[in-house]
């Protein structure tokens, strides 16, 4: 119940919010294009609704990148180790990000309160609707590492193998591997 629950709010601010602010952007920009050079009367409101509608797109979506692990990770010597020395690696580097992440929370939502009193100049809205996305994302990606990091200190005990993207690293590298070990000179006989 309460993990339904959970994941209907995730995919409301990681799925439904950008896909909304991402449709209000792109007819906003139409907009704004028609009214400048058909109609040559620009209207003021449109960069406002365009701006903040592309930090909601672009920090909501970034969520949803972290949660399904689709953003870009460098692991040319991750992949290569064996899978106790990953879970390290990935360890340290998790715990590092998360750390950073954390010790962001507090200024992050002090600051987006702060400029809670500043305006916008058209709809006067409150920057601090700007900035609590931002917010979202520091702690949903923490709730993403973090289960990453349980897996890893189960890999360096021994309680499992190895971490579920380590193995389909190894995967990939034997089919990578495999796929070079072909003679080029069969395949146009």
């Amino acid at each position: 119940m309460l993990k339904n629950a959970l994941r209907l709010i995730t995919n409301f601010f990681e799925i439904y919010v950008p896909i909304g602010a991402f449709f209000v952007m792109f007819g906003t920009f139409l907009l704004q294009v028609f009214f400048r050079y058909v109609l040559r009367s620009p209207l003021t409101w449109t960069q406002e609704v365009i701006v903040l509608s592309f930090v909601w797109v672009v920090i909501f979506g970034a969520s949803y990148t972290m949660r399904e692990k689709g953003h870009v990770k460098f692991t040319m010597v991750y992949d290569m180790a064996p899978p106790r020395v990953a879970a390290l690696l990935r360890f340290a580097g998790n715990a590092l990000i998360a750390s950073a992440l954390f010790l962001l929370i507090v200024p992050s939502f002090k600051y987006a309160l702060f400029v809670g009193f500043q305006r916008t100049a058209v709809f006067r809205v409150s920057y601090t609707v700007a900035f609590l996305p931002f917010l979202y994302l520091l702690i949903s990606s923490i709730c993403y590492i973090v289960p990453e990091l349980y897996e890893d200190i189960r890999v360096m005990r021994g309680d499992i193998e190895d971490s579920s993207d380590h193995a389909v690293s190894e995967i990939i590298r034997e089919s990578v591997e495999a796929s070079q070990n072909i003679d080029a000179t069969e395949i146009f006989r």
